[in-house]
């Protein structure tokens, strides 16, 4: 059987619904980032505050880890990245989906660069790198979206005979899959703040959360998931409150961002169809692994 999918969180049609429902699944520390936020616009209390020793460490364990996803394809690919995936040609959507299964490799060699993530269980960590593995793909593809070409920057070193053309894998390849995808993905990446997800720190604690998602399908110890994900939503509000200049900026910036994590969710949800509807005979066995897929 196919692997059920994970239900979306329901979305309201405003806002606040959004937030709701994150704040709900803050626990312990939702009264306390609630309460920083409705200080009022005014505040300046807490703006500004460098992070303390603590906080900028678990910050540069993300950016050490991350260095996992930046390096040139080549050494992870079988074959040479032919030109219908890189630069010229008409790209080929199968060749997109296998080139994921590189970067799933690299999610979890970066997920197991955090010494929190290191030290769950063994069946929590398959848990939740096989609920999350998508989502997280869906924020590096925020990351390195050119708005401007439309297209999606990978690292490549150049040595393949795509060699002089633009590293780049145009978002119109995903025309060619089922379902509403190009167009949701479109809107996910548009209605980003380009602020924000060019800011290295803001988008590697948006994978943090995502990664430590204590209602992923089998976890085991939930409650230990929660704790680290909740760690991760305290710091992302520290960090927004150091570097916007007014209470206004860092509350509405937080809240954005809380919208478009519930966007993720959802969106994700077109994504694994996107998996679930190929035939595992024409993709890498890694993601046969994670998706669970069957013979058609």
């Amino acid at each position: 059987m196919r692997r059920a999918p994970i239900a979306p969180d329901s979305i309201g049609s405003i806002l606040s619904e959004a937030i709701k429902i994150e704040f709900e699944a803050l626990g312990p520390l939702h009264c306390s980032i609630r309460g920083s936020l409705e200080s009022g616009c005014g505040s300046s209390s807490i703006l500004h505050r460098q992070l303390n020793e603590v906080e900028r460490a678990k910050l540069n364990e993300l950016v050490v880890a991350n260095q996992a996803l930046l390096a040139p394809l080549d050494s992870d690919l079988s074959a040479p990245l032919d030109t219908s995936v890189c630069g010229g040609g008409e790209p080929v959507l199968l060749d997109i989906i296998n080139l994921t299964a590189v970067a799933i490799r690299r999610l979890i060699k970066m997920s197991k660069r955090i010494n929190a993530f290191k030290s769950l269980c063994q069946e929590d960590q398959v848990a939740l790198l096989k609920g999350g593995c998508t989502e997280m793909m869906i924020l590096r593809s925020v990351m390195t979206y050119d708005p401007d070409k439309d297209s999606w920057k990978i690292p490549h070193s150049g040595t393949s005979r795509s060699r002089g053309s633009p590293n780049l894998i145009k978002v119109d390849v995903l025309k060619k899959a089922p379902g509403n995808v190009y167009e949701e993905h479109q809107r996910f990446l548009r209605t980003f703040d380009a602020r924000w997800r060019s800011d290295e720190s803001v988008m590697l604690l948006l994978s943090a959360i995502t990664l430590f998602s204590p209602q992923r399908a089998h976890v085991v110890h939930a409650d230990v998931v929660r704790l680290e994900q909740n760690s991760y939503y305290y710091l992302l509000r520290r960090y927004l409150e150091n570097v916007c200049p007014n209470g206004c900026e860092a509350r509405s910036t937080f809240l954005h961002l809380i919208q478009k994590m519930a966007e993720l969710h959802r969106l994700n949800e077109e994504h694994v169809k996107v998996y679930l509807d190929v035939n595992p005979r024409d993709v890498e066995p890694l993601l046969i692994e994670i998706f669970d897929l069957k013979p058609h």
